[in-house]
């Protein structure tokens, strides 16, 4: 059976039950003061995202800083920044609800706005600012047609060094800095020659001795920890695209299978766990939800690890991983973390394993229906083809989707 088969095999769905999302009461949740010139529309759409997407877009519904932190910026009276905010995350609210013609004036007007508050407004307001350039990116990530996430992504990278010499040249873990540093890292996963040779921003900025890395974050959906390890292979596919020639060819071997050796044993003593400040405000099936997300991004690490980086035939292993994985997939009601599932998908070995991929697909598109789904399938199907093509040649197990795929592509659709 080849992939054109699986298209037509039966894919019901699962009838999703609603998640039991608990307030943190360590940290209240703020109320949202209607601003004098906040029309019922614009009331409608800043709920939609209280209520519904900043719920969705966050692992942990506990302290989440895209209700918590974003919101109170965005409802603030006063600055374009504010303004800028506030009209970018309408934007994703409308075009979720409605569609992109609704959400236009006010991803323009966002855009306008964050423009005019960097040439005017002074450091107080660059967090804000950051804000707004990150939910512009998430607003690509929403309209698979946009295409401007990598430009929004730089914008804010810049204001990040800008914060970064205001506190000194580092900065701590907070929401703001963590939320960039997954759509960072992510974004080095599919062009990865962007962040070399010195790798990601964030990485080298953010830094907190008295943060513990192990920690799952809502942003990221695992922890700092994982995140870590996928820049690391990140950069190994960088030095092998750059054709570093510095180093000799059995020099390279040998380091990289020293550094493989100490990365596989990283991931495979890695524990991942709930802040204990806020676990206990989780309800037992929202933690059991969390863990099995942060151990699929970790699963999916080591499978991308031994696809960049393994020396050694190991196929018994990586087909152990790749169970596990597919057993945690099978546990979730949804998933909602395109990455790991990308790189799973890539590593399948039967049409069993594709049929519950594109089933897992199809859940998310009816629960979530945001718009880089559409283009993560179309990649997943696309190098499925690629795959079925080299059968007969018996190479299809050691094809690499970024040898036969075009990852010059304007959506995120690993976000």
């Amino acid at each position: 059976m080849t992939y054109e088969d699986l298209m037509h095999s039966g894919k019901g769905l699962m009838v999703l039950n609603e998640l039991l999302l608990l307030r943190s009461q360590q940290r209240p949740i703020r109320s949202m003061p209607l601003l004098p010139n906040f029309h019922e529309r614009e009331s409608h759409l800043m709920n939609y995202y209280h209520d519904r997407l900043s719920k969705m877009i966050s692992t942990i519904n506990i302290n989440n800083g895209f209700r918590d932190d974003l919101i109170p910026m965005a409802l603030a009276s006063g600055g374009k920044a504010s303004h800028g905010l506030r009209n970018a995350i309408l934007a994703v609210s409308a075009f979720h609800l409605w569609g992109p013609d609704h959400a236009l004036t006010y991803k323009t007007e966002a855009i306008r706005s964050l423009s005019s508050s960097l040439s005017t407004e002074s450091f107080d307001t660059t967090e804000t600012q950051l804000a707004t350039s990150m939910m512009l990116c998430v607003y690509n990530v929403f309209d698979e047609t946009e295409g401007n996430w990598s430009v929004h992504l730089y914008g804010a990278q810049k204001i990040l060094h800008q914060l970064a010499s205001i506190y000194g040249g580092h900065l701590a873990y907070r929401f703001l800095y963590t939320w960039f540093l997954y759509h960072e890292v992510l974004g080095g996963f599919s062009q990865p020659l962007k962040q070399w040779p010195y790798g990601p921003a964030s990485l080298r900025l953010l830094h907190d001795t008295h943060f513990d890395t192990s920690l799952i974050i809502g942003s990221l959906g695992c922890s700092v920890e994982v995140m870590e390890v996928i820049s690391h292979v990140n950069k190994w596919r960088a030095m092998e695209l750059q054709e570093d020639s510095t180093v000799s060819p059995d020099q390279e071997r040998s380091n990289r299978a020293i550094e493989y050796k100490a990365l596989e044993s990283k991931l495979a003593l890695l524990t991942q766990r709930l802040d204990p400040m806020h676990e206990q405000h989780l309800s037992r099936h929202d933690r059991t939800r969390t863990l099995a997300t942060a151990e699929l991004y970790r699963i999916a690490t080591f499978l991308y690890l031994h696809r960049v980086g393994s020396t050694e035939n190991s196929q018994d292993i990586k087909s152990a991983y790749l169970q596990q994985a597919l057993t945690v997939l099978g546990s979730l009601e949804v998933c909602t973390s395109p990455w790991p599932l990308f790189v799973i998908a890539c590593e399948t070995e039967t049409d069993d394993q594709r049929i519950k991929i594109l089933n897992i697909l199809d859940r998310m598109d009816v629960e979530r229906h945001i718009g880089n789904v559409f283009v993560l399938r179309h990649i997943i199907e696309s190098f499925w083809k690629q795959q079925d093509l080299q059968a007969d040649s018996g190479r299809a197990g050691t094809l690499k989707w970024w040898d036969t795929i075009d990852i010059n592509l304007t959506a995120p659709w690993f976000i």
